[in-house]
């Protein structure tokens, strides 16, 4: 449930790598969560500028990138 996510400081989305699917989630981030929330997708190649604009707040978007494995490499980029 999306509502669930109206208070949070930061949202990082990881679903696979879905350009239009990823949009769809920011859009409905972007209506749901605060207005100073950090929305943030997970993603190795997919144009953030595009995914960062469907959430209607691209200021607040930035790409990350986790690093794999994670449990050896704890390494997470930010863009």
């Amino acid at each position: 449930d999306f509502n669930e996510l109206k208070n949070c400081d930061a949202v990082i989305e990881a679903v696979f790598e879905n350009l239009e699917l990823k949009k769809d989630i920011f859009k409905r981030l972007g209506s749901v969560c605060k207005d100073e929330a950090l929305l943030c997708s997970n993603t190795s190649y997919l144009d953030i500028d595009e995914i960062g604009s469907a959430s209607g707040r691209p200021e607040m978007f930035l790409g990350t990138h986790f690093f794999s494995p994670a449990n050896i490499m704890p390494l997470l980029e930010n863009v």
